[in-house]
């Protein structure tokens, strides 16, 4: 009985630790850019709703209940912006080296729902992405 207890706990410890490292994987940008990451938190409540992420210049994927898009980007001003049937935007500032962090969340809206970014700090980012 005590080696059941003790390989489940062990098991649950080593699955602990991936989900860390594969968190902290994703704050190196490349060479001479800046990273972003924009990120949605997997939730029942508006998971059929997807939305694209794209700039002016191009189109980056879409972000779905429970993933991750990362962007390497030169550095300077930037505006990002999804539509759904409404649409968001949000305009980053960003230097070399450095990684931001973007929520996609969801919201309610009369028809359907509506696209809506947040920048996060790293340490908020990399919580709620460790349970994607």
């Amino acid at each position: 009985m005590k080696k059941i207890n003790i390989v489940s706990i062990s098991i649950y410890f080593i699955a602990f630790l991936c989900s860390l490292n594969i968190a902290a994987q994703t704050s190196t940008p490349e060479e001479g850019k800046a990273l972003v990451v924009f990120y949605r938190p997997k939730k029942f409540s508006g998971s059929a709703i997807q939305f694209n992420v794209k700039d002016s210049d191009k189109y980056y994927g879409p972000l779905k209940s429970g993933t991750t898009i990362k962007v390497n980007i030169e550095p300077g001003e930037h505006t990002f912006f999804s539509q759904v049937i409404s649409s968001d935007a949000i305009t980053l500032t960003v230097e070399e080296g450095k990684t931001y962090y973007v929520k996609g969340t969801v919201k309610i809206g009369y028809y359907a729902g509506r696209p809506k970014f947040d920048q996060v700090d790293e340490k908020t980012a990399l919580k709620e992405m460790s349970k994607i």
